[in-house]
C-alpha cells in the first residue's frame, strides 16, 4: 500500500477498521521483502524468548514503508528509520512486572525520586506495555535480586540483534516493546491513529 492510498484510507475509514492494516494482520513487513525473511525473523525471536509467531508483530514504517507518526506526514521508510517490533504475550509479561516487583517493590528507595525508572514505567504499566531495554536497575542496590531481569534484557536484546538480520531493506536500528494483551496494543495504537488524523486532517469541529 501506498502512502496516498493509506491516506485516501484514512478519510474514509474508522480508526478501529484501521488496526488490521496497522496491526492485527501476518503480512510480511514492508522491510522484510520475503515470507522466508519473515519467518527467520520471527524465528529468531522465537528461539531465543518463550514466544510464538503469532505473538510478534512489525509496525510503523517498517510495516507499511511510510511513519504513521503523528507530524510526519507519511514519511518513506529510510535507511534512517527503525524497525518497532510489538511482542504481545501475557505470561511474559506477568513474569516481568513480578520480577520487577520482586527485585525492588515500589517503596524500594531505587523507585524513589526523580528521574528513576519507574517514573515512565509506571505510566506504560498502566498502559499495559513495557520496553524491556528502558528498565533501568542498579545492580549493586538490589545484587542478586535483580539478576533475572538483566537476564532477561540481555536474551532481549540479543533475540532483537539476530532477528534484525532478515530484513531486506537496510536501517538504522531495531526497538521492542512487550504487551500484556492485544487489546493494549489496539489501544495504544488507536490512540496512535487519532493523533495522525489530527495532524493529516485537522482536529474535528
Amino acid at each position: 500500500m501506498r502512502s496516498a492510498e493509506f491516506r485516501s484510507l484514512m478519510s474514509t475509514t474508522k480508526d478501529s477498521d484501521l488496526l488490521d492494516v496497522c496491526l492485527r494482520n501476518q503480512d510480511v513487513p514492508f522491510v522484510i521483502g520475503s515470507k522466508a525473511a519473515w519467518d527467520d525473523f520471527r524465528g529468531a525471536l522465537v528461539f531465543a524468548l518463550p514466544l510464538s509467531q503469532d505473538d510478534i508483530r512489525i509496525v510503523g514504517s517498517a510495516r507499511l514503508g511510510f511513519s504513521l507518526k503523528p507530524r510526519n506526514n507519511l514519511r518513506r521508510f529510510r535507511e534512517t528509520s527503525d524497525i518497532d517490533v510489538v511482542v504481545v504475550n501475557e505470561p511474559l509479561f506477568d513474569w516481568l512486572w513480578i520480577a520487577l516487583l520482586t527485585a525492588a517493590y515500589p517503596r524500594h528507595a531505587v523507585f524513589r525520586g526523580a528521574g528513576r525508572w519507574d517514573q515512565p514505567g509506571r505510566s506504560e504499566l498502566f498502559a499495559g506495555w513495557l520496553t524491556p531495554l528502558l528498565v533501568h536497575m542498579d545492580r549493586k542496590i538490589l545484587g542478586a535480586k535483580a539478576a533475572p531481569i538483566f537476564e532477561f534484557k540481555t536474551k532481549w536484546f540479543n533475540a532483537l540483534k539476530e532477528a534484525a538480520r532478515h530484513p531486506a531493506k537496510r536501517h538504522r536500528d531495531i526497538n521492542g516493546r512487550l504487551y500484556r494483551t492485544w487489546q493494549h496494543a489496539e489501544l495504544y495504537h488507536l490512540h496512535s491513529l487519532s493523533e495522525l488524523r489530527t495532524s493529516l486532517f485537522g482536529a474535528i469541529s
